[in-house]
């Protein structure tokens, strides 16, 4: 039966208007989405589909060596070059970074196809544009044909290719309900063709609209997210000297706090993030280059930011992904804070923001590196950092749940032999992470959030943080019950705090509230906190769904890690990559609601927010996200 669709598929018999009209629907939707393009890989679609792309190559790909062969024997020298694979291990036989664009019309409906591996492929052979199409359960063959085809909702449709595809162009298709498709289709060809032109105006309507849900087929083009050139890029941001636009002093050999930036012209102009009103039509996809800034190095000491941009690249650094290109300033990284943690007087200044993420780059470093630096042992810095984290600091403040996540890092290098140490050290981690995860779930309040003592406790970043901690704790300790806890936080996060084009709010706030900020604003005042859109807010919330997935959790947040991530880098209401926005290889910090970057006291950008950009891009590229 397998092998009879694979080839009947290839050429399908004639057919009356009514069935046409959606062969011919999803035709042309694919082929307008496409363009031209420089190598195409067809993925099994109908043959005119393949026979009406334009492209310089063809490559096609079927799913049987009789379907291969048939495509061949009707298409010809119109394709370049033929294969199968069997798709219950859809592996592709192509190099990385083949093709510029792949499309498939029809394969993702097969359930014998390994849809999930079939995307990752195509992401990984595709540079460029992939356009898909499924049906959904409003089609009219949804309920003859449910046992043997897929049929998804505009969501699951979505997370087929979630989190490594960003949607950039999507077609709505029309059908008449079951019984009234299946009655026009016994009428004679010349009374359908009244209702297939009202099915293809319906479709167009559709379309103008976003009703996602009242389509009987989807049709949409999705880009690769560019996950492996803007970690590259923002590597070489943090490691680039400042004289040139980078985190990096040169002189000092260390990362500098932030760089901030003056605006050139006039920050009202459409360069600076298109219409104000926004939107999420195909015109607001169109990406936009950097904008006139004028950058410069704010480098006073706070003990915050620069730690945590070495956690991240020392995540990167011990990941599979790691290389040893910046090994000379990760070492001179951690030469400089141990120097620093070294002096009493220095270590009491540092806040636990700062000494949880040392602890966790110290032990990475002591697997990398080993255990020998230019003023002692990594190792032995991390358990300095470790025993002051326990007299210090009593997880009062949500920054705390930073420490148990450079506990369990430390915790790790210790179980894997890598440090000889006693069993009494060993045990007092153990109970320091322990008693972490009881601090961390009795903060949990009534509405689902954590409550620590501090006065932004609500906020997003302190939220996530928090997250942080507990999955860390979570993991070491093997308490797996405590994931409904972070599922109940990921959850309301979602549900209140993600906005439809999937940036996060600072924090919601009662309706009150708003109104005393929209009268405000009316009047010329600085905008308030909650309408920042704070790119590492993004990333935040990426990293602890990557924690809650290496805690052992088997939730799905995919979806919500694809849309975080595509709010960055273009799928936003201002249809801007916050990337290319600042020119120098990380995004911006941020975007106001209402699409300012001029806000005068925001007119930066941090190490930390690199570090947790290189910490979401690791563990999207290397797991577990």
């Amino acid at each position: 039966m397998r092998d009879e669709i694979l080839t009947r598929w290839v050429r399908q018999p004639p057919a009356g208007p009514n069935v046409q009209y959606l062969r011919d629907a999803e035709r042309l939707a694919a082929l307008d989405q496409l363009g031209h393009r420089e190598h195409v890989l067809d993925v099994a679609s109908e043959s005119t589909v393949t026979a009406g792309l334009d492209a310089d190559r063809v490559t096609r790909l079927d799913f049987s060596p009789d379907a291969r062969d048939y495509a061949r024997e009707t298409l010809g020298d119109r394709v370049d070059r033929y294969e199968w694979v069997d798709p219950g291990d859809p592996t592709l036989p192509f190099e990385t970074d083949e093709f510029d664009a792949a499309v498939s019309i029809g394969p993702f409906d097969w359930k014998f196809l390994d849809v999930d591996r079939l995307a990752a492929e195509l992401a990984r052979a595709t540079t460029g544009l992939v356009v898909v199409s499924v049906p959904t359960p409003r089609s009219p063959y949804a309920t003859r044909y449910h046992n043997r085809f897929r049929y998804v909702s505009p969501e699951q449709a979505l997370d087929l290719l979630s989190p490594d595809f960003r949607i950039v162009d999507y077609d709505l298709l029309f059908q008449y309900p079951g019984r009234v498709h299946y009655l026009l289709n016994h009428l004679p060809d010349r009374l359908q063709e009244p209702f297939v032109d009202l099915a293809w105006w319906c479709s167009d309507q559709l379309t103008d609209r976003g009703r996602w849900h009242d389509a009987s087929y989807l049709v949409f083009g999705a880009e690769p997210m560019p996950f492996d050139r803007r970690l590259r890029e923002g590597l070489d941001c943090l490691f680039r000297p400042t004289s040139r636009d980078g985190f990096w002093h040169a002189g000092d050999e260390r990362i500098v706090r932030a760089l901030t930036y003056e605006v050139r012209g006039d920050p009202d102009s459409s360069e600076y993030g298109g219409s104000r009103e926004g939107g999420h039509g195909r015109e607001s996809r169109r990406g936009r280059g950097p904008l006139p800034l004028d950058w410069s190095v704010e480098d006073t000491t706070q003990w915050r930011y620069a730690p945590f941009a070495l956690l991240g690249a020392m995540h990167w650094r011990d990941s599979s992904l790691g290389t040893d290109e910046y090994d000379l300033q990760l070492r001179a990284e951690l030469d400089y804070f141990a120097r620093q943690v070294a002096d009493d007087a220095t270590l009491a200044e540092m806040p636990s923001y700062g000494v949880g993420p040392l602890i966790d780059a110290f032990a990475r470093a002591s697997r990398v590196f080993g255990s020998a630096g230019e003023t002692g042992e990594y190792l032995a810095t991390a358990w300095r950092l470790s025993r002051h984290a326990t007299a210090a600091f009593d997880f009062s403040h949500a920054e705390d749940c930073l420490l148990p996540f450079g506990w369990a890092t430390l915790w790790d290098v210790t179980e894997s032999g890598a440090d000889a140490v006693s069993n009494a050290d060993r045990e007092a981690l153990l109970a320091d992470i322990e008693d972490a995860l009881w601090q961390i779930t009795d903060r949990v309040s009534w509405e689902g959030l954590f409550a620590f003592d501090n006065g932004t406790t609500r906020r997003h970043q302190n939220q996530m943080y928090a997250l942080w901690g507990l999955c860390r704790a979570i993991r070491v300790t093997g308490r797996s019950g405590y994931l409904d806890t972070v599922e109940r936080v990921l959850d309301y996060t979602i549900e209140h705090r993600m906005r439809s084009d999937g940036a996060f709010l600072w924090e919601d706030v009662g309706p009150a509230r708003r109104a005393k900020r929209d009268l405000l604003r009316r009047f010329g005042w600085r905008p308030p906190y909650w309408d920042f859109l704070y790119e590492c807010h993004q990333t935040f919330f990426v990293d602890a769904v990557a924690e809650y997935y290496a805690a052992g959790g088997e939730r799905s947040y995919d979806r919500e890690v694809r849309r975080a991530m595509g709010w960055i880098f273009g799928d936003n209401q201002f249809g801007v990559d916050l990337t290319a926005l600042s020119g120098i290889g990380v995004p911006m910090r941020q975007l106001t609601v209402d699409g300012r970057i001029d806000v005068p006291d925001q007119q930066f950008k941090g190490s930390y927010e690199v570090g947790a950009y290189l910490l979401a891009l690791t563990n999207l590229l290397a797991g577990p996200v």
